[in-house]
């Protein structure tokens, strides 16, 4: 085998693009607001695809889904480190003061921790689910269609998840 080629056949790779890339560019369009740069995310999800072994059929959808929220989480982390570069250029010799209330911003923090492991404790399918839907606004029937389950299979992973975390809340409250 070619160093550089895939582990999977040509047809698979073809099916999964067929069946993923009109949600995974709408995905994109929705986050980005940018065409051109969607569809560089969408070549990106296919290039880890391409280069990672192991991947099952039956997990195919999952793992595109994760990538591609993990490009997302990527794009972010670099739109924030450039924005806070940029916020201290400005503010560098102004004798700028931290804005933030420091016990605010730890309590915060430590509910958003809380909160991603309480999903980190979901199976990895259910978890997806629930980040395309209620994260991403993604259609319940897509959903079911991108993981070949039903409409009603896919709201119970929903409610799981939202148990889950409700019972998290009261745990706050």
């Amino acid at each position: 085998m070619h160093e550089n080629a895939s582990p999977y056949p040509a047809a698979w790779l073809m099916d999964l693009d067929r069946q993923y890339r009109p949600s995974l560019l709408a995905f994109f369009r929705r986050r980005t607001g940018n065409p051109a740069e969607a569809e560089d995310m969408v070549q990106e999800v296919f290039a880890r695809i391409y280069a990672t072994a192991g991947l099952e059929r039956e997990t195919a959808g999952a793992y595109i889904f994760r990538a591609a929220a993990n490009l997302l989480h990527d794009r972010a982390r670099r739109e924030g480190v450039r924005a806070a570069w940029r916020e201290e250029a400005i503010t560098q010799g102004e004798g700028a003061v931290e804005s933030r209330d420091p016990e605010r911003v730890l309590a915060g923090q430590q509910a958003l921790g809380a909160i991603q492991r309480a999903l980190g404790s979901l199976p990895e399918r259910t978890r997806v689910i629930f980040i395309l839907y209620r994260l991403e606004g993604m259609a319940r029937k897509d959903i079911a269609e991108s993981f070949g389950l039903s409409v009603s299979a896919v709201e119970k992973h929903i409610a799981k998840a939202m148990k889950l975390l409700m019972a998290l809340r009261e745990d706050w409250q």
